[in-house]
Order: structure tokens, then sequence, then C-alpha cells
């Protein structure tokens, strides 16, 4: 089997798309995503039916999941909605958000916006999520309602900014919709510990948790996937565990060694029909290895529209209808 074609089997058997016996078992919605770390939710239902494919359940295990508040949704990283597991909100985001909020501060002015008014927005989003518990949680309408009623005016684009800020900053998630509408809740509210680690640790638990569940990947589509500087990515890269090297640029989980000859060509034999936006394309820098051009425009575009599509031979080969 030439390197390529070796690369994309490898990466189907790390995201728990095509079986092997030395993989991870991944038999929950929650070990999914402990396992892949986040999986990107920008469409909600596709973003169910991604970490549902992956654990050989259907959707309705997956939303039981979100029910109990195991895994929950934010802005991890990126500026863009993600699954995760509920442990690990607050370590994540800490360490990749921070560029995002940067930049995001520079849109305040031609939105109305400043500091003052931010933190405003944020004490007042705050107050109103602990005020409430699990079983109460605030729904969007509801929050925009919150910061009109601090002096913070949500229209004109204000309100999702806002939003899309504080879910990046480590203490709100989404939790389970309301019928349509999104819903917060305050991470001191989860009944599930956090995972305490900062700095070195940090980097280190998310560039092992990358690796080993979409690799054979470089340190280019840790930086991608992120969102970290390059330097962070680089310190990162050295310092994951259990990983080894796949050609001169790629890292991958130890346990692939034991991966067989049988079960990468299984990987690549079999078709696949994929969620929008699914991690198997958006987990990487680079998407020409599994996505020629002709099918480009169809499955995803340059400005980051997705639609379903499918796979087979380890390549997209058209988008589902």
């Amino acid at each position: 089997m030439d390197p390529v074609s070796e690369l994309r089997a490898r990466r189907l058997i790390a995201q728990g798309l095509s079986p092997s016996a030395a993989a991870p078992t991944l038999d929950s919605p929650a070990a999914v995503t402990r396992h892949l770390l986040a999986l990107q939710g920008q469409t909600y239902p596709a973003g169910i039916r991604a970490i549902a494919l992956r654990c050989s359940g259907d959707d309705a295990a997956v939303l039981a999941a979100v029910d109990r508040h195991e895994v929950v949704r934010g802005w991890p990283q990126r500026g863009t909605l993600h699954f995760l597991s509920a442990e690990d909100v607050r370590w994540m985001m800490r360490l990749c958000s921070p560029r995002i909020a940067r930049s995001a501060a520079g849109h305040w002015a031609g939105l109305g916006l400043d500091a003052d008014l931010v933190a405003t927005a944020r004490r007042a989003f705050h107050d109103e999520l602990r005020a409430r518990d699990l079983h109460d949680p605030l729904p969007r309408p509801v929050a925009y309602e919150v910061f009109a009623a601090a002096g913070v005016d949500p229209t004109e684009g204000r309100g999702p900014h806002l939003l899309r800020l504080f879910g990046g900053e480590g203490e709100v998630v989404q939790g389970p919709k309301i019928g349509a509408k999104e819903t917060f809740l305050h991470v001191d509210q989860l009944p599930v510990p956090q995972l305490k680690i900062t700095g070195d640790e940090a980097l280190a638990e998310l560039a092992t948790r990358y690796i080993r569940s979409h690799g054979p990947v470089s340190m280019k589509d840790l930086v991608w996937w992120s969102a970290l500087t390059v330097a962070q990515a680089k310190k990162a890269f050295g310092l994951a565990q259990g990983v080894i090297g796949f050609g001169d640029e790629h890292l991958m989980a130890d346990w692939q060694a034991d991966v067989t000859p049988a079960e990468l060509r299984a990987a690549l034999d079999r078709d696949y029909e994929l969620p929008a936006f699914d991690e198997i394309l958006l987990g990487y820098g680079d998407k020409s290895l599994i996505l020629p051009d002709e099918h480009r425009p169809r499955v995803l575009t340059k400005n980051g529209l997705s639609w379903p599509f499918r796979m087979s031979g380890g390549m997209v080969v058209g988008r589902v209808e």
C-alpha cells in the first residue's frame, strides 16, 4: 500500500470510522468525544450524527448523552462550534480561545461595542446563568433579553457575537436544546468535574489526544485544528505522549503499530456516508488528501459551507443529495 493510501486508512481507523482490534474502544458518545477531544458541531444534527457513527449508536443515544450533560457544545477552538466531553471544557477553551478572543475584539468598534460594554454583558450573562440550574438552562432569546436589560443592545449582530465570545472563554457551554432553541449553562453547574490542567500539561494533553485520535497528522494539521500559534503547536507536538512517527513529518498513536494490513485494506474498501463538517474532513489542514478539486464546491466551500458526503477508497466521491 502506498504511503498516502495508508495515511487515509489509518485516519479512518483512528477516528473510529473503521474498526481495528488495536484501536481504543468507543462504546459511548462520551467515549467518542473524549477520544477525539472535539468534533465539529456547527450544524447541530450533523455533529450528533458524527458522534453516533463512531460509537455504533443512533442519534437518540447521543442526544441522551447531551441531556445527561456528558457531552456539551461550545466554541473550544477556531471560534467554531464543537461537541466535546463535559470535563474538557475549561482547560481546552482557556488554552485555545485567547487568540480567537483577541481577533474578535477587533470587530467591537464596528459592532458598537467596547471593553466596558462587553464586561457588563458578561457579568449579567454569568449572573443569570448562576441563578439557574441544569434543569433550567438559559435559552438564546432570553440571553438577548439579559443583555438588553443590562444596557447592551443585542441587535445588529451584537448578541450572537457576545454569545460566541463568552462561549469560548471556559465558563459557558450549550446545554440540551429546548425545541429548536439553543440553551446555555455555566460550567460550574455541570455534573462532571473539570480536568484541571494548564500550561505545558494542557499543551501535552491537547497534542496527545489529537494525534492519537486523528493521526497520522503533521504539526501544520495541529495548527489548523487548534488555532494555536505555530510556536505553541511545535511545543505541543514535542510534548505528546504515546505517539510514533509516520513518514518524515507525521505522528500517530503507538497503538497504530498493531493495526494489521488487512484492517488497513478494509478501511479503504468500505464506503462511508458522512455528515456535513465531519472530522475526517475538517480535522486536518490539507483537505486535498481526501477531497478532489472537482468535488470541493459541492462538499466544502472555501468560505466554510459543508454538506453531507460519500467516501469510497478513502476519498470523497460526491455529495449526499
